[in-house]
């Protein structure tokens, strides 16, 4: 089935850049400093849902004594320091020129704190391809939520109902299709619950420009 977007919205850790496994590393070194062990099970629980959300399960969790707004910014911080380290994914540089070609807008719209995609998208040199960049911090609730993608194609100035939002998670993907977007997924975890409501699943983005008509 292929459809031809108004529009691409797309998610960032995971799905243009291989930021897992350091927001793993980050995330694990902060919480053993405080005496704790994440697991990889865990992190996969609260993949896409911003590092408050992730905060907020360790405080219930551990109990251990946490600032969430101090400490996500520190995280961040480090992730910020990371952000050359992070490869872009298989496919995403040719699906970003072949959208651009095709006069197709593109936006980013992730859980993380704005200054992390801003920076991320510019040291990895693709900042230039999208004119909408919107943060969950930006917006009432995070993915599951679909504010993030609702103000994404608001500030893009198109229906959503005429966008596509490409994501890698269980939540991103519950958001894109709580929106009202159709949803292209390249699973990072939870493939068979992502599968089993996302309107394409692909293996990678090198995969996308055929199903979007790129």
């Amino acid at each position: 089935m292929q459809f031809i977007p108004s529009a691409l919205i797309f998610d960032l850790d995971g799905l243009l850049v291989d930021s897992e496994p350091i927001w793993f590393e980050v995330e694990g070194k902060f919480l053993a400093d405080l005496g704790h062990v994440w697991t990889r099970e865990r992190a996969d629980a609260c993949m896409g849902q911003g590092t408050p959300n992730t905060l907020g399960i360790w405080k219930e969790q551990f109990g251990v004594n946490i600032d969430v707004e101090r400490d996500t910014e520190t995280i961040i911080d480090r992730m910020l320091d990371r952000a050359a380290d992070m490869a872009l994914r298989k496919g995403a540089l040719n699906l970003l020129e072949k959208a651009k070609e095709a006069n197709c807008p593109m936006a980013v719209a992730s859980s993380s704190p704005k200054r992390l995609i801003s920076g991320v998208l510019a040291a990895k040199g693709i900042d230039q391809y999208f004119k909408v960049v919107v943060s969950g911090q930006e917006v009432p609730r995070s993915k599951p939520a679909p504010d993030v993608f609702l103000r994404a194609a608001e500030l893009l100035g198109i229906s959503v109902d005429m966008c596509v939002v490409l994501e890698d998670t269980l939540a991103g993907t519950r958001a894109g299709i709580a929106a009202g977007a159709r949803v292209l997924a390249v699973p990072s975890a939870d493939a068979a619950a992502v599968a089993a409501i996302a309107t394409w699943v692909v293996s990678d983005l090198g995969g996308a420009g055929e199903v979007l008509g790129f």
